[in-house]
């Protein structure tokens, strides 16, 4: 009994660093494989993601649970995730080991997107955004010089206040 239980502890502490592990080797021998040099990829709790660039061009991976949740797929984690998006670069390998289309045709589509624009400087967003109308006329409002306190003290004898002298 005592042999047993130590064995599961051992084995449930290594297990999630060794599927880690293990996909992470595999990830790199994939992208290897397509002759792509520099690569960066990381996962999280809910996503994943493998950057890299390609003769010259930048482009991007994305995977994540909700991605997966639409098509009626069920994923854990991020890691999951980082597994199919190898799994998929795996497959996509093989077609281009039969010879049926290069590695080029199918990034295509996969480019990253250029960064935004710079925003515009604060000095000229606030010029912009408070620019004067120009000359505007003034208009007046004729106020009553009465007020209704008088009506509501003399119809609500209780709320009369005290005066002082």
């Amino acid at each position: 009994m005592f042999k047993n239980r130590l064995f599961k502890n051992v084995l449930f502490r290594w297990m999630p660093h060794k599927e880690q592990s293990i996909c992470e080797k595999r990830l790199v021998k994939v992208v290897k494989r397509l002759k792509v040099e520099n690569f960066n990829f990381n996962w999280d709790r809910n996503s994943c993601f493998v950057e890299f660039t390609y003769q010259g061009e930048s482009y991007r991976l994305e995977h994540s649970v909700d991605k997966a949740k639409e098509k009626g797929i069920i994923l854990r984690n991020g890691l999951d995730c980082l597994n199919e998006l190898t799994q998929s670069l795996e497959d996509l390998g093989l077609i281009i080991d039969r010879g049926m289309y290069d590695f080029d045709t199918w990034i295509a589509g996969m480019k990253q997107s250029p960064s935004v624009e710079e925003p515009p400087e604060v000095q000229d967003e606030f010029q912009l955004k408070y620019k004067s109308l120009g000359k505007q006329a003034e208009e007046t409002i004729a106020l009553k010089p009465e007020t209704s306190f008088k009506k509501y003290e003399d119809s609500h004898p209780s709320s009369k206040r005290t005066q002082i002298k």
